[in-house]
């Protein structure tokens, strides 16, 4: 079996993250990178010897070249994003220099949406294109004599070779979602020296933790690649199994469950909730899910269960835009969720994304409106990216739209990567800045934010919020 190094890349660093707003950092979501905990469980299963290395607790290209030279795997793989890809090539770069015979492994949402571009780079072997876990043990299996083996025959992978670059047969999902291993967390650092953004925790030691795969849902704006389109969902044993670990092992204060929809089958979760208290787990816990996918009586139970806060998706708080981005919503819906949310004592976090095709000064103007009318306990003024792999992304490239992502200042509202037609580039971004500000500078808004402080970590998680926004121009 080879010796085989997982590394998600140096990322949020200085501006190339956040551009002039360098207080950004301080509320940043440096949450721990599960996608490669679970491939790495998957080749522990197998008795393969792995290492992970997430660079995003702050290590550096320096800290991780001298890691991967001290090492010197035979595999190394790598995770990316789009936005994160120019990381992931200075990585391959180095790689390819130093260790040609090294073979090199890329996976995520990069190479999932833009399969040939990423190949085309000549720094990658292989690719993996969508859900991993089955996937990569076909590939292990299938690896002698440091090489592998019938890439020909091996669905769900894009490879290079001396005739060329080929594209195989898309893999199946993961069904069965229990009979993958738990994440290799004791690969990973600590959960202590993670950060997850204040806005959505209370307590740490903090778990990030998914409970199913899939999103039904057809906003134009995601790419559902990965995971599909077909909710698959885990059971409730096999949830707790992974909640008791985390517990047990690092100590873990507060869950994060971040399935796309986590109140998609209302049943399951009520029989977890039931299950905190059967197991008298006094942990606190958030969740993101759709506004058309709760009512009060679960709200209620959640809030019960040691849920403090829901993130919901609005995305605008104008009836054309949603219908325009395909979130199966309207407005009436959005303040129906944070009535009931309220009702049940959780705290309200929105989602709004803005300056998509078909966006207005007016609407735009009516979704901060409408977050700052609702009275959210935290919103968050999304600037449109064209993701490569959504609808939105496609419709605009067929157009002759071309983007730049070598610079991921995703944070950074400065840099504009669709300049929508109904509005001026630099207007829109000053727009975003004064927006954010309009919303959490509040006298009154403050107020509450201080009266809301539970924990210690909290009040140091708004303090540099506070300064972080202040900071806008």
């Amino acid at each position: 079996m080879p010796k085989v190094l997982l590394i998600n890349p140096p990322f949020e660093q200085e501006e190339e993250s956040v551009g002039r707003t360098k207080s950004i950092k301080k509320v940043l979501n440096i949450v721990p990178p599960l996608g490669i905990a679970y491939i790495a469980a998957v080749l522990e299963k197998m008795g393969v010897e792995v290492r992970i290395i997430d660079c995003a607790v702050g290590l550096s290209f320096q800290d991780l070249f001298r890691i991967v030279t001290e090492e010197s795997p035979d595999v190394i793989g790598v995770t990316s994003t789009t936005p994160a890809f120019v990381k992931a090539k200075k990585l391959g770069e180095f790689i390819r220099e130093q260790f040609p015979a090294t073979k090199i492994l890329i996976g995520g949402a990069q190479v999932t949406a833009l399969p040939h571009e990423t190949m085309k780079t000549g720094l990658f072997d292989i690719g993996i294109i969508g859900e991993g876990e089955l996937t990569i043990e076909k590939l292990f299996k299938n690896y002698r004599n440091k090489r592998f083996e019938i890439l020909d025959q091996i669905r769900g992978i894009i490879y290079k070779d001396e005739t060329g670059i080929h594209r195989n047969l898309d893999q199946d999902f993961v069904n069965d979602l229990d009979s993958i291993p738990m994440p290799a967390r004791h690969l990973l650092p600590h959960p202590k020296f993670y950060r997850p953004t204040p806005a959505s925790c209370r307590r740490v030691p903090y778990a990030v933790i998914m409970t199913s795969r899939g999103c039904p849902s057809q906003c134009t704006f995601c790419d559902r690649k990965i995971f599909g389109m077909r909710c698959r969902m885990r059971s409730v044993p096999n949830i707790f199994q992974e909640i008791q670990e985390v517990v047990a092992k690092y100590g873990v204060k507060e869950i994060r469950f971040f399935d796309d929809t986590f109140t998609l089958d209302k049943k399951r979760v009520y029989e977890i909730c039931d299950e905190f208290e059967k197991r008298n787990l006094r942990l606190s816990w958030t969740c993101l899910t759709k506004v058309a996918c709760v009512d009060g009586p679960l709200l209620k139970r959640m809030k019960e269960a040691g849920c403090w806060q829901v993130l919901y998706g609005f995305e605008s708080g104008d009836d054309r835009m949603l219908k325009l981005l395909k979130k199966g919503n309207t407005v009436e819906m959005n303040k129906r969720a944070i009535r009931l949310t309220k009702e049940a004592g959780l705290e309200v976090r929105g989602d709004f994304i803005v300056g998509t095709p078909g966006e207005t000064w007016e609407s735009i103007e009516r979704t901060v409106r409408f977050a700052i009318d609702m009275r959210l306990d935290y919103a968050h003024f999304n600037k449109f990216i064209p993701f490569p792999g959504t609808e939105l992304y496609k419709r605009l490239t067929d157009e002759g739209h071309t983007f730049d992502f070598s610079k991921s200042t995703i944070l950074d509202h400065k840099q504009i990567y669709y300049n929508n037609p109904e509005m001026d580039a630099a207007d829109f971004s000053r727009y975003l800045d004064k927006a954010t500000r309009r919303f959490y500078l509040r006298p009154n808004y403050i107020l509450k934010r201080l009266l809301s402080i539970r924990t210690l970590h909290q009040l140091k998680g708004q303090i540099g919020g506070f300064f972080a926004i202040f900071e806008l121009s």
